[in-house]
């Protein structure tokens, strides 16, 4: 654990940054007239200013939030069944270091994302920098109705080798309250959610939502931060397409669960079969609300085709009616 505070420390995104300058501004110099490195640039500044702000609001959330409900959601977690102590007990230490770098390069990996999404064929990159905004604008403020920080920092040295006995209780806590949704893999999740068609580049987007997940229940997070995520993740994809009655139903379950976890904990875990059912039905009415999306997205792909066609073959018969008089 020591080799990862070090790591956490001495990581630096300023280098990565520079870097990303300097490629884009190589690009902009041998390809002059290419509209991708403006947009890039843009991109980037406005991800950089946001967290400058994000950052702001987080200490004062910290502020506003001195008590915390860790216990509360390390209670959920470990009627779940699989807990993120139960989790983090299955990495080994060769991995810890790769599942830093995966955690800290979510910055660096949305704008990878948005170049990647702006040059493919069935990419949509507007919609994906509006998903992007409504993750991380709707996220920290829902922060606040179940203010946590993690059971790395709640629980210190028992994470993730003991086995806390604590009751559903506030515990003062100090740093941000950004557990619960997890936004690390709500954006993972919209990185998956915008990928496309193709093949590659959704392999490319699962590979990253597992390291995240693998990563934030590691370091920072509880399950079911990750699994109201995904109804999360799935409203801001389906509000950025405008499709907002989807979008409300998955919103709603986000804070069905929040407001159950702050005001009815107790009973949500005195009946862990029931939880379970909830947690799995969460999964899955999401899921089902992307596939239909997906649906809907490619009966629009045919729709311009099944209407071509008839007009084309009806042009074609006036063409021979109007030649030698015989229908065709």
């Amino acid at each position: 654990m020591i080799i990862i505070s070090s790591l956490a420390e001495n990581a630096s995104t300023g280098i990565i940054g520079v870097l990303c300058v300097l490629g884009i501004c190589i690009w902009m110099l041998f390809r002059p007239h290419a509209p991708e490195p403006p947009r890039l640039l843009l991109v980037m500044l406005a991800l950089v200013t946001f967290e400058q702000f994000a950052n702001a609001y987080m200490d004062w959330a910290s502020r506003f939030t001195p008590l915390k409900f860790d216990y509360f959601l390390y209670l959920v977690d470990k009627n779940l069944g699989v807990s993120a102590f139960s989790a983090a007990r299955l990495l080994s230490e060769w991995q810890l270091p790769l599942l830093v770098i995966v955690y800290q390069s979510l910055i660096w990996v949305m704008l990878s994302w948005y170049w990647v999404i702006l040059k493919s064929r069935d990419g949509r990159p507007s919609r994906l920098l509006i998903a992007y905004l409504i993750n991380f604008v709707a996220g920290p403020g829902l922060y606040l109705l179940v203010p946590g920080r993690g059971p790395r920092h709640a629980f210190g040295a028992a994470f993730p080798m003991g086995s806390p006995d604590v009751s559903p209780v506030l515990v003062q806590l100090n740093g941000w309250p950004n557990a619960i949704p997890s936004l690390h893999v709500s954006t993972a999740l919209l990185f998956l959610l915008f990928a496309g068609e193709s093949r590659v580049r959704r392999g490319i987007a699962w590979a990253y939502l597992a390291g995240t997940v693998c990563a934030t229940l590691a370091f920072e997070h509880y399950l079911i931060d990750l699994i109201v995520a995904v109804p999360f993740a799935c409203f801001a994809a389906l509000a950025a397409e405008g499709k907002f009655r989807k979008a409300l139903g998955n919103f709603g379950l986000v804070l069905a669960w929040l407001l159950a976890i702050r005001f009815a904990t107790p009973a949500l875990v005195a009946y862990p079969i029931v939880l379970r059912t909830f947690a799995i039905a969460t999964v899955a009415f999401a899921g089902f609300s992307m596939a239909s999306r997906q649906l809907s997205r490619r009966g629009e792909r045919l729709q311009p085709l099944s209407t071509v066609l008839p007009c084309t073959v009806a042009a074609g018969a006036d063409l021979a009616d109007a030649g030698d008089g015989r229908p065709l």
